[in-house]
This record gives structure tokens, C-alpha cells and sequence, in this order.
């Protein structure tokens, strides 16, 4: 079924709709702070996008479906260099990297299973439910991660989710050599039409902040040594993978 709004919007920009973008690719899983580094990437001048797009990178119209969204959340022009989108889920990674500058975000499973099992509460889905659930999306996730980046002979700027918040400038800075912004990022980023939306990112009052801050882990949730023994595992390998390249 043809959108017309997004139609409308690629037509009546010609400039920005034929123009060619270079890429930038989150990739990442659930309750990483992703949502946070998107809003920090997208606040600055040369980047365009700040929420996971939904769209299979594998698509021979991803680009023009992404010009689309971006234009008619007014947040796209022909003065943007990067077209930004995140990744969560194994469906939407690109086949390939070429022509892509990679960021590699994982957060430790003890801190990131728990909080994906809170945000499930929070949003009275099945994933408050069920630490196994929860773990097997993890490690499911990371292995994918780990799988397009074997296959991949490039270069990746890899960060941890604690030192976003702990050694932010330090974090920040490394992203923008990276990038070759002519502008650094910084911790303090805008908001947006979409900022808070679940389906878009983090649907909680703290991506609201409009800077990078350290919230508390969440304690409740309760997952067994045995399962965070195993997601250790992947964590590791997906960490010491990213470090080498």
C-alpha cells in the first residue's frame, strides 16, 4: 500500500531524495542504552537519525524508505552526511558491512538481563516473566552480532554500555574520530518527535534527561548464576571479536 505522505515528501525534495548518504549502523540488542547514543548521534549536525528504523537493511529500497521516515519526521536534509539507523534484531542486519561505519554497543548480561526484564514489567509484556527469555534473546542477539562481523573484514568502534555512562567524553570522543565529525558529540542531545515512544527506543521518563546519566541497575529481577555464566560467554566473545578488528 503506497504511503502518500512519504510519497509526497520524496517528491517534493528531490535534492535529499537522490542524494547519496554514507551509513552509520548501531548494532546492538535491548536495554543497551542504545536509545541514548542514538539520541547523542542524531543531535549532532552531520547525522540524521536517532530511532531504529524497523526497516531489513537487506532491502534494495532501505535508503529510500529510510529518506522517507526521516523527511517526514522533519528531521532529514541535504546539509546531513550520515544516514543513522540501530539494529536490535537479527532480521533487520544488513547482509553485508561494506559501505557502513559500524558501532558495536553491548552492556554485561547481569545488568542487561535484568533490565530488559524490567522494561517487560513496565510494559506488562512476556519478558518480565521469564528470565530464559530474556537470556536466550541475549545470547541470540550477540551471536548474530558476532556471526556479521566474522563474516566482515572492517573496521568497528566497539563500546561498552557502563562506559558510555562512566567515561562518557572519553566514549564520545572515541565515536567522533571514528566518524570524522567535524563536530564532536556531546552528552547533551535533543528530543524528539519520537523521543519515548516504545517502538522507537526507550519508552521510560529517562531518555527525556536531554543528557547522558547513570541510572540504577535494576535489582528485583532475578536471573541464576547458571544463565549468567552462559551469557558471559557471548559477551566475551563478542567484546574480544570487536577489540581485534
Amino acid at each position: 500500500m503506497v504511503n502518500f505522505k512519504k510519497l509526497f515528501q520524496l517528491v517534493t525534495h528531490p535534492i535529499v531524495t537522490t542524494k547519496k548518504y554514507e551509513k552509520i549502523i548501531l548494532l546492538s540488542h535491548m536495554r543497551s542504552r542504545s536509545s541514548v547514543l542514538s539520541h547523542v548521534l542524531g543531535s549532532n549536525s552531520e547525522i540524521s537519525g536517532y530511532y531504529e528504523q524497523h526497516q531489513r537493511h537487506a532491502d534494495p529500497l532501505f535508503d529510500i524508505k529510510v529518506k522517507a521516515n526521516l523527511l517526514l519526521d522533519n528531521n532529514l536534509s541535504s546539509q546531513h552526511r550520515y544516514l543513522y539507523d540501530k539494529v536490535l534484531h537479527g532480521r533487520f542486519d544488513p547482509k553485508n558491512l561494506q559501505g557502513y561505519k559500524v558501532i558495536v554497543l553491548i552492556r554485561k548480561p547481569n545488568s542487561a538481563l535484568k533490565s530488559i526484564m524490567s522494561m517487560g514489567n513496565l510494559t506488562k509484556s512476556l519478558w518480565g516473566k521469564d528470565p530464559y527469555r530474556a537470556f536466550a534473546y541475549y545470547c541470540q542477539r550477540l551471536q548474530s552480532i558476532i556471526d556479521i562481523i566474522e563474516k566482515n573484514n572492517i573496521d568497528v568502534c566497539f563500546v561498552e554500555a557502563d562506559d558510555l555512562v562512566e567515561k562518557t567524553d572519553h566514549v564520545l570522543n572515541e565515536i567522533s574520530t571514528f566518524l570524522e565529525l567535524d563536530s564532536p558529540l556531546s552528552s547533551h542531545y535533543r528530543s524528539f518527535d519520537k523521543t519515548g515512544e516504545a517502538i522507537y527506543g526507550d519508552p521510560s521518563d529517562n531518555i527525556k534527561s536531554g543528557s547522558i546519566v547513570k541510572t540504577e541497575n535494576n535489582t528485583a529481577a532475578v536471573v541464576s548464576d547458571e544463565l549468567l555464566a552462559v551469557a558471559q560467554h557471548y559477551y566475551d566473545r563478542c567484546q574480544q571479536l570487536c577489540i581485534k578488528n
